[in-house]
């Protein structure tokens, strides 16, 4: 199976709406006589992509053109006439395909205030259930372009466009895998290619990250890990379980969905509308989510302020007298020192500021004046004066400070007031929820009854049946005449089985010779005599045709296209055996008779059923063609099929026959040369085959 390891990616074009660097494209320019270029949207490898107006029309269309002579521009115009056939209203619609100048191009439909799903990730995260939307409308659109053998094989954020009205386009089928030249993958490849990358545009949409390998411009590539990338939920919150599973099984297990169809079907319903709101891809660490955070600065703020208050009522009501105290000069505090503070976030200081307090009360009188009678200053105090004043005032600083550590205290009291709030109410919802739980898990031991509880519906017993009215004789016994008619009814019974029994084993073998005694003899021989019928052998499943021909029945039809996608228009194939002349199959639009160069030929393959001698093959041409038809047992290869015969430019009943019958299970009706038809392309026509 074809893993994401082997999904290349290369870096995505950036905008870009400066002159261009196709030589003879800007601004003014007309392509095809009718297509005038205005600007520059995108640069594309090897090619741009220009806003244009339709002067025929007088529409708005986007046009992408690159050089004539780049080496993938025939693959590319001729995947965009392919695209062209596709009416899906989830693709973006090829309009037209033409040359202009040495200048080649094709003209998309203009989309008009859309955003690319690359836009709208770096604009925020989506919701989980618009991602799924997204991604399963991108895979029904990828699965129809698939059922007409067309991939993309180009998937990335920028291909996918949503509308003003949430309509999901896909632009790019085919298109950019044929200018990468990596459209050479058969179709079951291509196939789990583009399911792969629907899964990564899943897993961007969850995550706003690029899981494959290249770059994505615009996205942040996704980070590797032993086994390829981390599943979505393990870097985004919210998402589902289903894509979280397909996105690890596809991108880290090389398992999956194998086609778009199938990755649709897995995470089908999804919304018909765009769901709105806030996209549910929080990041999370360490698996758990972000912590709610307390206001601490806040808090903070308020013990500051609740202190200030504490140190001006300490200030305002206390009156120190003077002290005229005798202590060592070394044992008070410098004027101006800050004394730890209690902080009831951080913790308590080393020291409760006490001493540095009764410090400044001492060094300072009322009002913050000198104390006359303190040291120094030059008046000698009273000894028992000054100790009774020491006293006081040792008294009064000792209750301006009680007083200040109880206003302290009351602060620090209210913040932890509010902290603790926080935890209070998380406990609150924890016990809710607790409650809750053993609330339902009584209700649910309540309602558990046993059998017997279950027949009984209410609290009352219920009343004994009433008797039946039956007569007394019908519980005695049966009687001896009773008895005797029951055994002679059985006796009856047994003896026919026996006599049944005994007859048709007699019969056994009547009617059949088993080689062990002699024969029966005919009881009477019949002699008729009838005249000679001459009777042709004839092919088993072969039917009567016109001129005495068999004709053998078409079990089915596709078309054949061996040397581009495998596939011609095979939804019209059947139309060639269904007996009208009227419909016909139709090949793909190319630009010349020799199907612009592009390939030797096309046509259809017949399936007969089982191998067949053909001898004739009748076709009807409704337009001029070179054809030939061969008969083969390999529905993929004409090399070993063998030639019935050819014609070459006529229309209308042409009946080939081949100079010796031809073996094979299919029948190729191969056009080599092509007619010009009504919408001005040159396509191969086919009305109806009779092959016997």
């Amino acid at each position: 199976m074809l893993g994401p390891q082997d999904w290349c990616t290369r870096s995505d074009p950036s905008i870009d709406t400066a002159g261009g660097s196709v030589h003879g494209v800007g601004p003014s320019t007309v392509l095809g006589g009718r297509y005038a270029v205005q600007r520059r949207i995108e640069q594309l490898p090897r090619a741009e992509r220009w806003s244009a107006a339709d002067t025929t029309l007088e529409r708005d269309v986007v046009i992408v053109c690159f050089a004539e002579d780049e080496t993938h521009a025939e693959a590319t115009l001729d995947a965009a006439r392919r695209v062209a056939g596709l009416d899906n209203h989830r693709l973006v619609r090829v309009l037209d395909v033409g040359r202009s100048d040495g200048i080649a191009f094709f003209v998309e439909e203009a989309i008009h205030d859309a955003h690319s799903l690359a836009q709208i990730l770096q604009q925020g995260g989506l919701p989980a259930e618009e991602v799924r939307r997204i991604v399963g409308e991108t895979a029904t659109g990828l699965e129809a372009a698939r059922g007409r053998g067309l991939h993309h094989l180009r998937l990335t954020p920028h291909s996918v466009l949503r509308d003003h009205d949430g309509t999901i386009k896909v632009r790019g089928v085919a298109t950019l895998a044929a200018m990468a030249a990596e459209d050479d993958l058969d179709a079951t490849q291509a196939a789990r290619v583009d399911a792969i990358g629907v899964v990564a545009l899943t897993y961007a949409a969850l995550t706003s990250r690029w899981p494959l390998p290249g770059s994505v411009a615009g996205v942040e590539s996704a980070p590797r890990v032993v086994g390829g990338v981390p599943a979505p939920s393990e870097i985004a919150a919210g998402v589902p379980g289903d894509l979280d599973a397909l996105c690890r099984l596809t991108l880290n297990e090389d398992q999956g969905p194998l086609t778009p169809g199938d990755f649709a079907s897995q995470i089908a319903p999804w919304a018909t509308a765009q769901v709105n709101g806030v996209g549910r891809t929080t990041p999370v660490e360490d698996g758990m989510a972000r912590t709610i955070a307390l206001p601490m600065d806040e808090l903070r703020a308020e013990l500051a302020d609740q202190s200030g208050k504490a140190s001006g009522i300490a200030a305002e009501t206390v009156l120190l007298p003077a002290v005229d105290s005798p202590r060592p000069a070394a044992a008070a505090p410098a004027t101006g020192s800050t004394a730890p503070r209690f902080d009831p976030l951080s913790g308590p200081a080393a020291h409760s500021g006490v001493s540095g307090a009764a410090g400044a009360a001492g060094a300072a009188g009322v009002g913050g004046q000198a104390d006359p009678a303190a040291p120094g200053s030059g008046e000698p105090g009273a000894g028992a004066a000054a100790a009774a004043q020491a006293a006081a005032a040792a008294s009064a600083v000792g209750a301006a400070l009680g007083t200040a550590g109880q206003v302290a205290g009351q602060a620090a009291g209210a913040a932890a007031q509010r902290v603790g709030s926080f935890a209070r109410a998380a406990a609150d919802k924890a016990a809710e929820r607790r409650a809750m739980r053993q609330a339902a898990e009584e209700r649910a031991d309540q309602r558990r009854i046993s059998l017997d509880e279950a027949l009984v519906e209410g609290a009352e017993p219920l009343d004994p049946p009433l008797p039946l009215l039956l007569p007394a004789e019908t519980g005695a016994p049966p009687t001896r005449d009773q008895s005797k008619f029951v055994l002679a009814i059985v006796a009856a019974f047994l003896i026919l089985a026996i006599v049944v029994g005994f007859y048709g084993a007699s019969k056994i073998g009547s009617n059949t010779n088993l080689g062990l005694g002699n024969p029966p003899a005919p009881r009477g021989t019949v002699k008729v005599t009838a005249p000679a019928v001459t009777v042709t052998p004839t092919q088993p499943g072969a039917l009567a045709g016109s001129g005495g021909q068999q004709t053998f029945p078409i079990l089915g039809a596709t078309g054949f296209d061996p040397e581009g996608d495998g596939a011609e228009r095979n939804g019209e194939a059947p139309r060639v055996f269904d007996g009208k002349d009227t419909t016909f199959w139709s090949s793909e639009g190319y630009a010349s008779a020799k199907l612009g160069g592009l390939k030797k030929g096309v046509g259809v393959r017949l399936d007969l059923g089982q191998a067949r001698a053909v001898t004739t093959v009748k076709l009807v041409l409704p337009n001029p063609a070179d054809v030939t038809v061969y008969v083969g047992d390999d529905p993929r290869s004409l090399s070993s099929a063998k030639e019935v015969g050819s014609s070459q430019g006529k229309s209308g009943e042409v009946v080939l026959k081949a100079p010796a019958p031809v073996k094979g299970q299919y029948v190729f009706v191969w056009f080599t040369s092509v007619s010009q038809v009504s919408d001005g392309r040159f396509r191969a026509t086919l009305a109806e085959v009779t092959v016997s």
